[in-house]
């Protein structure tokens, strides 16, 4: 007899979740599948339904239709405590009268757990997240970057299968966030448990993500790994919302050997199809092309070219970023290495191009 394949449990599983507020529809369809482990980012713009996904996965909402599997028991309708997860929310809502030992031995005390077994386990987590010397402080004597710690060690400290984080860290100080970033990586890495983060800020998803979930009006536009959403994004809303993209809109040509004819206001330009279907002749449709993959005074093999005017150079440290303008007032940026020369002046006429692979056809948005 052969042997039946093991399927891996997935530490989450959402079907089909939709959850409506009167007549506005917060979350619409929504299907998530989570390994053991993952680390999973959703990202999009205030109001996108990031949150309310979130708080369903939590307990905190009750979603209308779909269902809500955890370690792939159906919790669907359970209060939160029966969920095996914990969550972390960006004000870190610390109890003000409770020392740092009291906050992070809470959840154990609520599970009725032995007094010497919950003794034994706070000083460990403290030992772990390094807030041993705190353990008598409130957090009214703690900084922004210590009130992280702590409640981040009270929402682990029961060790819950998920841990879904709200915001997490848009209270802190902007020169705080890459080391608190690194110590979430590693941290989230080491204990094995699926962190759930929600977000709109790019960097943080990209960052820390192994997964990528896109929003944009209560639906996923895409998902997948960080770096496939940032260089190949499906629609023109993921290439807009996500930094450093070109959207060119035109209208479909023809194809030859999988190659699509697109004419813009800049011009006639070829896109690979990839996996989509041809679309027909003069329907409109737009693709994209990242910032930093073009090429100043590109060779005649270069198949993609653009006569541009430089606008303005703005600096942003790692890089140089040119704006430039075309035909029909078209805006188009160009990036550049922060370290290397600058080689194109604000005023100045120049030629773009970029190589056939570089650009992305997007897909219609979902229905």
């Amino acid at each position: 007899m052969a042997d039946v394949p093991v399927i891996p449990q997935l530490d989450l599983e959402l079907r089909h979740i939709r959850k409506r507020y009167g007549d506005f529809v917060a979350v619409n369809d929504v299907s998530l599948q989570v390994g053991k482990g993952q680390f999973i980012c959703l990202l999009g713009p205030s109001g996108c339904g990031k949150t309310t996904t979130l708080r369903c996965v939590a307990g905190l909402e009750e979603p209308d239709a779909g269902d809500i599997l955890i370690g792939g028991r159906e919790v669907t309708g359970e209060p939160p405590w029966k969920r095996d997860i914990a969550m972390m929310f960006q004000d870190f809502a610390l109890f003000p009268h409770m020392t740092v030992a009291k906050q992070v031995g809470f959840g154990l005390e609520m599970l009725k757990k032995p007094k010497a077994q919950i003794a034994a386990r706070v000083a460990e987590v403290l030992k772990a997240f390094e807030i041993g010397h705190l353990a008598e402080r409130r957090p009214a004597q703690l900084s922004g970057g210590q009130k992280q710690r702590v409640a981040l060690a009270r929402a682990m400290v029961t060790e819950p299968r998920i841990l879904l984080l709200d915001e997490p860290i848009g209270a802190l100080d902007y020169s705080l966030r890459e080391t608190v970033m690194l110590e979430l990586k590693t941290l989230q890495k080491r204990s094995g448990i699926s962190f759930i983060w929600v977000t709109h800020d790019q960097n943080e998803a990209f960052s820390l993500g192994d997964h990528v979930v896109v929003m944009n009006h209560a639906r996923i536009e895409q998902q997948g790994r960080p770096d496939e959403v940032l260089s190949r994004p499906r629609t023109a809303f993921v290439a807009g919302f996500i930094q450093g993209n070109n959207v060119l809109e035109g209208k479909a040509g023809l194809v030859r050997d999988g190659v699509l004819e697109v004419m813009t206001a800049l011009g006639t330009f070829r896109v690979p199809l990839l996996d989509l279907a041809p679309p027909a002749a003069g329907s409109a449709l737009s693709f994209s092309v990242r910032a930093e993959r073009l090429i100043e005074r590109p060779g005649e093999d270069v198949p993609n070219r653009i006569a541009l005017r430089c606008i303005t150079v703005e600096y942003f440290g790692a890089f140089r970023r040119h704006v430039l303008e075309g035909a029909g007032g078209t805006v188009v940026k160009y990036d550049q290495f922060g370290a290397l020369p600058q080689s194109i002046r604000e005023g100045e006429n120049i030629v773009l191009g970029w190589s056939l692979d570089n650009g992305v056809l997007h897909r219609a948005p979902p229905a």
